[in-house]
């Protein structure tokens, strides 16, 4: 039986969820970051950024000053606003890993529209459809390695570009509960690197041991160990700038930012996880394995900022987040990885928790005491 913080509906089943007298860790640091006389100064956080800014751009760099990851989404396309108005040369790198939408294309244009240089990296077809049926199949991930290639990628066009600095998104440790000591990076390390992005350890090396694929083949799904020695620094904007969904969007759509005419599947936001197929693949065995989805991830932000209260989180969530997945993402993930819909069906259907889930009297799939407060340790 799943039991949730006491303040939003994170359960003690997310991964890296730590509970202090019922609430998570990604409540108590929403306090730590907005208490009064204790809190972030952002103003000052804002200067610092600024001294960045002045540092990198006295380090004189033959081609860019800056590359951001972008996905097209509304945080890159922020991150990349950010930097506009500073005089820098950016350069913007995208990894098309998936299934792209027609919107996600149209979001991704808007990053040269604004000043900024665009690459997209396709990687090889075979070797990487082949890594995602490994993380399906066998880690209940379809995105296991494609997730590592979207953090690993750009750092390694940096290190080969000379690019002194690389602006990347949020601290997810930091932001939605992780380990205090990776919370408190401002830089993307290793050690982050391996929990956060490779899945506690399953990245490109283990892959490449277990199912024998050379890792020369791997090597940019790979953080790039060089990073410290090549003077290049990677760091968060989430360390200078308060990280909000709502005005992300707003900045977003300034620039031309679309969003959907309806709320996605999964979630009641219409601006989320929009750009690409398959990251709706991972977000329902999210539900499967743990018992929970995108939409409370995205009630918890915002119980946590005010704009909804925990009893209309719960009916968002109930509505939302339990929702069949749909052939809009199913057919074309088949179509691509050349799986019968059946077979999707039993893959999906192995990962299902059955310490959470249960069969109701009419055979189907249910969550006993789904949102009830029962409240987690």
């Amino acid at each position: 039986m799943l039991a949730y913080c006491n303040r939003c509906l994170i359960p003690d089943t997310k991964p890296h969820a730590v509970f202090e007298d019922g609430v998570c860790n990604a409540c108590l640091a929403h306090d730590r970051k907005n208490d009064i006389e204790r809190g972030i100064d952002w103003v000052a956080r804002e200067r610092e950024f600024d001294e960045l800014i002045e540092r990198t751009r006295a380090r004189a760099a033959p081609f860019y000053d800056v590359l951001v990851p972008v996905s097209g989404g509304k945080d890159s396309i922020t991150q990349v606003a950010r930097l506009l108005n500073r005089g820098l040369r950016i350069l913007a790198v995208n990894v098309d890993y998936g299934i792209k939408t027609e919107v996600g294309h149209h979001n991704l244009s808007c990053i040269p529209a604004m000043g900024a240089n665009l690459i997209t990296y396709r990687p090889e077809e075979e070797l990487h459809t082949r890594l995602i049926r490994i993380g399906l199949e066998d880690y209940g991930d379809p995105d296991l390695l494609s997730h590592t290639l979207l953090h690993a990628y750009p750092l390694h066009v940096a290190i080969r570009f000379e690019v002194p600095l690389v602006m990347l998104g949020e601290n997810s440790a930091a932001e939605y509960g992780g380990a205090a000591e990776i919370a408190a990076e401002t830089t993307m390390s290793r050690a982050w690197f391996t929990r956060y992005a490779a899945n506690a350890g399953n990245d490109a090396r283990h892959v490449s041991e277990k199912y024998g694929i050379p890792m020369e083949k791997l090597r940019l799904y790979d953080y790039p160990d060089e990073l410290a020695a090549s003077g290049t620094v990677a760091t968060f904007m989430s360390h200078y700038f308060h990280w909000d969904s709502e005005r992300h969007l707003e900045i977003a759509k300034a620039h031309g930012f679309r969003t959907l005419g309806r709320p996605g599947e999964g979630t009641y936001r219409n601006y989320v996880g929009i750009d690409e197929k398959i990251n709706r693949i991972h977000q329902y065995l999210k539900v499967l394995k743990f018992g929970y989805g995108r939409a409370t991830d995205h009630a918890c932000e915002d119980i946590r900022n005010g704009r909804i209260t925990r009893e209309e989180a719960k009916e968002l969530v109930r509505r939302h987040d339990l929702e069949p997945l749909g052939g809009d993402f199913r057919d074309p993930f088949c179509a691509w990885l050349g799986y019968e819909p059946e077979d999707l069906e039993a893959i999906l259907e192995r990962s299902r928790n059955r310490d959470i889930w249960e069969r109701d009297a009419s055979g189907e799939w249910m969550i006993p005491h789904h949102l009830e407060d029962r409240v987690a340790a």
